[in-house]
């Protein structure tokens, strides 16, 4: 079956968009909760400095001596949190950031100051913007770290929903794919979900439209060849009443002509299953009665191995099998090219074979082999026949032969 456009899977697009979707909200939520936790963050650096220089001033009300430390920490270049201790008529000692005015918060190009005035004294707490941005980003990284996992989870989660969600439709395509060529039934739409009901209902209007048109061609057929027969059958007997040569030259024409309206007859019966019971039937004696038929009239000889059994019942209409049966004989009789070989075993599975120039006529509907007079309707015939009564019919091409194998149910008494 030809495509158009490059396939693709319903489930991986699935699949791929919910999980875009809750990737991109995911990040969208920690580049939010970064920026909040920085935000946090940063009001506790600030309430950090806070509490520094309140203890400072407090330990300094408390100090005995009045020796005023200049500076606080690792070192001015290198620390990370600075304390200075200023003497308001003094000039400052070096500091990485300009002269502060004013107390309260300040910000200087890489650090946060707090600055207060007390006790005739300045106090400077400051801490490096490096420090806190480090500190942000191991928190976010941690975060981040955490919630990988659960990304794999999702993913694990989302690939099992999906493939859960899109069973139903696996399901529904080897319901369709499993029925036979003639089941026009509808699809039970129980256990489907609501998405695949316009589906179900389409598709049943589909099959309801076939079968209207395939009710229409067996009417057609079966009424056409019905109306034929009694027309026939009269034009025969005038023409054999007939002392014209000409009219006696035309009886054979009007006895392929009847056939061939039989045939479609059959077709159209067959297709319908009408009059097809359950049997049994003995198969063996069907066979022997149409092998002797046939013989005196048949193009190739026939040869019949019956395994020495002494009759066969099978679970078969016998009529039908009879139908089925000349069918198939008279098939290999038109289209063959030697010897009909049949050969009955006694597990009830009957094989027809003889050589042929076309195999390629047992594979096409209405097709008609070197010679034949026919319309070719017997393999569609058989083919529907074998449907109804329930007859596994096997057909195949070994080199130049053609071989029929049936295998029928045995009548169980």
């Amino acid at each position: 079956m030809s495509t158009t456009g490059a396939q693709w899977s319903l489930r991986k697009r699935l699949t791929r968009r919910v999980l875009g979707l809750v990737i991109g909200g995911w990040l969208a939520t920690i580049v939010l909760s970064v920026l909040v936790l920085d935000h946090e963050m940063n009001e506790m650096f600030d309430k950090e400095l806070t509490a520094l220089v309140e203890v400072t001033v407090q330990f300094l009300d408390s100090a005995d001596t009045a020796e005023i430390p200049r500076n606080l920490g690792i070192g001015i270049d290198q620390s990370e949190l600075i304390l200075r201790l200023l003497s308001q008529t003094a000039p400052p000692p070096p500091a990485p950031w300009p002269a502060l005015t004013g107390d309260g918060f300040h910000d200087a190009p890489g650090w946060r100051i707090l600055r207060r005035s007390a006790e005739g004294m300045v106090i400077e707490a400051a801490q490096s913007d490096d420090e806190r941005r480090e500190e942000v980003l191991e928190v976010a990284s941690a975060f981040l770290v955490l919630t990988l996992p659960l990304i794999g989870l999702l993913l694990l989660g989302l690939r099992r929903i999906t493939t859960t969600a899109v069973v139903p439709i696996g399901k529904l395509a080897t319901e369709i794919a499993a029925r036979r060529p003639d089941d026009l039934s509808q699809i039970a739409g129980h256990g489907l979900p609501q998405e695949l009901q316009p589906f179900v209902s389409a598709f049943g209007g589909y099959v309801s439209r076939i079968d209207r048109i395939r009710a229409a061609e067996r009417d057609f057929a079966a009424n056409a060849a019905h109306e034929l027969r009694t027309p026939l059958a009269a034009i025969r007997a005038r023409l054999e009443l007939s002392d014209d040569p000409d009219a006696a030259a035309s009886v054979p024409m009007i006895d392929a002509l009847t056939r061939r309206v039989e045939r479609l007859l059959q077709l159209a019966r067959s297709e319908a299953e009408v009059g097809i019971g359950q049997g049994p039937a003995d198969l063996l004696r069907i066979l022997q009665l149409l092998v002797d038929d046939m013989r005196p009239r048949s193009r190739h000889p026939i040869r019949f191995d019956d395994s020495d059994l002494d009759r066969l019942l099978v679970s078969s209409d016998p009529d039908a099998l009879a139908i089925l049966l000349r069918n198939l004989l008279e098939n290999a009789v038109e289209h063959g090219h030697g010897e009909v070989r049949l050969r009955l075993s006694p597990d009830a599975s009957l094989t027809i074979e003889n050589p042929t120039l076309n195999p390629e006529f047992t594979q096409t509907r209405f097709q008609r082999g070197e010679g034949s007079e026919g319309l070719g309707l017997g393999l569609s015939i058989i083919t529907a026949l074998a449907q109804a009564m329930g007859v596994s019919l096997d057909q195949r091409v070994v080199g130049d032969t053609v071989r029929f194998t049936l295998v029928f149910k045995r009548h169980q008494t």
